[in-house]
């Protein structure tokens, strides 16, 4: 545009003349001129072809350090994890890539459990990544980093950090940015356990107690640590074990255990019952009636458990 103007103050070109100039001269084409060129339009005329080419090799030498550094595929990544993120919903966030949030993801991708990851160290996230996982850089307790994880839309989050103190902070922050949230939380300290009941946490899970009350399992119970590790990993069977809330809507309300069979009609082992004030009968008996806001805690595969949670929501009618 700057070319076009020179020519008409300097040429007396029509806009027309002049845009065909500059166009040719940049262009280097070689055609003639539209018209005889006086010296001051000569001198500008080299200037236009000197900042022009300039203005090229210019571009094309930051274009090529662009490409050459890998800039291009840290941004490219960069959209494709946005858009990722932007499509999630009803998902979990692993807070902490550490020993237990490596062994927490896991579980969720071999239950095809939507998640993402967040750690503070470049390293663990591009550990993630490689893993085929969801990672984002940042600090879980940065209110921004939990909204960039899709917070509000999120179904749960793991605090699995490698310190109680972050793991507080953590809990502090998703609770107050979603009072509802489904939030469980690591501690190594028994002191901790109080502290993090405080900030918002549904359940602690103390490291160092659970793995000793397992080691004494299989110790005393051997048989039955071994069937319980075969249930919780029989993948081959799409066997799982899980709870499930009764909505007020739901067909089961009212209906006592007897009158469902759920294993006879759907499948389903059940295996414990809580009532709304939270009481659990590990084994229900026939007569007992399903309350609303009970739940049921049962063992089956896949598609049978799906149906239990269509049933308990309300979603669909029993057949």
């Amino acid at each position: 545009m700057g070319g076009a103007l020179g020519y008409v103050y300097l040429e007396h070109m029509s806009p027309l003349d002049a845009l065909y100039m500059t166009v040719i001269t940049l262009a280097t084409v070689g055609f003639h001129e539209v018209q005889p060129l006086t010296d001051t339009g000569k001198i500008f005329t080299i200037g236009l072809i000197i900042s022009g080419t300039g203005l090229f090799f210019f571009t094309l030498t930051n274009v090529a350090v662009f490409l050459l550094s890998g800039e291009w595929r840290t941004h490219w990544e960069h959209q494709r994890i946005e858009r990722m993120l932007r499509k999630l919903n009803d998902h979990f966030i692993v807070c902490g890539y550490g020993r237990l949030g490596s062994n927490v993801a896991e579980e969720l991708r071999l239950k095809a459990i939507p998640f993402v990851i967040i750690d503070n160290t470049i390293d663990q996230v591009l550990r993630a990544r490689d893993n085929g996982y969801l990672a984002l850089k940042g600090n879980a307790a940065d209110e921004s980093v939990l909204v960039d994880a899709g917070l509000h839309r999120a179904k749960g989050l793991i605090a699995a950090a490698g310190n109680d103190a972050e793991n507080v902070f953590i809990v502090l922050t998703a609770r107050n940015l979603k009072p509802h949230l489904h939030i469980v939380a690591r501690a190594d300290c028994e002191e901790s356990e109080s502290k993090l009941l405080r900030a918002g946490a549904e359940k602690v899970v103390m490291l160092y107690r659970s793995a000793g009350k397992r080691m004494a399992n299989l110790l005393i119970e051997p048989e039955l640590e071994e069937y319980l590790d075969e249930l919780s990993n029989a993948s081959n069977l799409n066997l799982r074990i899980a709870q499930f809330l009764v909505n007020e809507h739901s067909s089961l309300v009212g209906k006592t255990f007897q009158e469902i069979d759920f294993y006879k009609n759907h499948r389903i082992n059940v295996v414990g019952y809580k009532l709304p004030g939270g009481e659990l009968h590990t084994s229900p008996r026939p007569a007992e009636i399903i309350q609303k806001n009970g739940a049921i805690i049962a063992i089956g595969q896949g598609g049978d458990l799906e149906m239990l949670n269509h049933l308990a929501q309300g979603e669909k009618k029993q057949s």
